[in-house]
């Protein structure tokens, strides 16, 4: 069930977690404001630099206007994310008037780790392991080109954010499920105190709906529930919901993605 926005402890939490993960792997972060931040992870991808509107905010036209200032001195395009509870009329036409659309939405999820099991996961032979890829991020950005439609180019450069987050102690885990020694799957685990969050979530398109995803995620919450995590949250794309949901996350609220068009 979708919370009440005003319900704030556990989507407090799952801010801290957003906070700790793309604060972590940006070269710079833009304070915008009762905590309202821009992360310039400097990948030249609209989606990987982001602005998110935490609350309920007078201030939009002045944080749209130092956002846009922040990423154009970098040339880089970013996307702005507000909870649809947030997104008055009044919103939606600060944002048309300086030629934002709607470009997506997403969903913000959690799931309480004391009750997780391994119910669901889906049983392979010997062929399929899954194992954490430490400082060697190579096979860990593979799968990430062909389920994002990225290119080799871009993933090494977000290979590299997650790199020098890693130098900057910032506790990230990296986990790749292999088919024969093939890396077909991936995601990253950001911990922070008693808390995480699941990011990169990706399985190459010809061994997708077979189960690996679910299998993969499976693990990396129960490693997260070993480490003594009591939550994981993550933001889900409409085609990843339904997964998501049969594993035992659910929904805090909804979002609005927001982007200027290309120059």
């Amino acid at each position: 069930m979708i919370a009440d926005y005003t319900f704030t402890p556990l989507i407090n939490l799952y801010h801290q977690a957003e906070d700790y993960f793309f604060r972590g792997i940006s070269s710079k972060c833009l304070a915008l404001g009762d905590g309202i931040n821009a992360y310039m992870t400097g990948v030249p991808v609209a989606d990987l630099n982001l602005v998110y509107v935490t609350k309920n905010t007078n201030a939009l036209e002045k944080i749209l206007n130092q956002s846009k200032q922040f990423y154009d001195q970098a040339n880089l395009p970013f996307v702005v994310i507000i909870p649809e509870e947030f997104c008055s009329s009044e919103m939606k036409s600060i944002l048309n008037a300086r030629g934002y659309s709607q470009t997506g939405k997403s969903v913000s999820m959690a799931v309480k780790l004391d009750a997780f099991t391994a119910q669901s996961a889906t049983r392979f032979d010997d062929t399929t392991i899954i194992q954490v890829n430490a400082n060697q991020l190579n096979d860990w950005r593979l799968p990430l080109i062909g389920a994002f439609e990225s290119t080799i180019e871009i993933s090494s450069v977000y290979a590299a954010t997650h790199r020098a987050a890693l130098k900057k102690n910032i506790n990230l885990r990296h986990f790749s499920l292999y088919k024969q020694e093939k890396p077909i799957a991936s995601i990253t685990l950001s911990i922070h105190d008693s808390i995480t969050r699941c990011d990169d979530v990706g399985t190459l398109p010809e061994f997708q709906n077979r189960g690996y995803a679910t299998h993969l995620i499976t693990y990396t919450l129960l490693e997260a529930k070993k480490l003594g995590a009591h939550y994981c949250f993550l933001e889900s794309s409409a085609s990843g919901f339904g997964i998501y949901q049969k594993l035992g996350f659910e929904p805090l609220f909804k979002n609005n993605i927001y982007s200027l068009p290309p120059h």
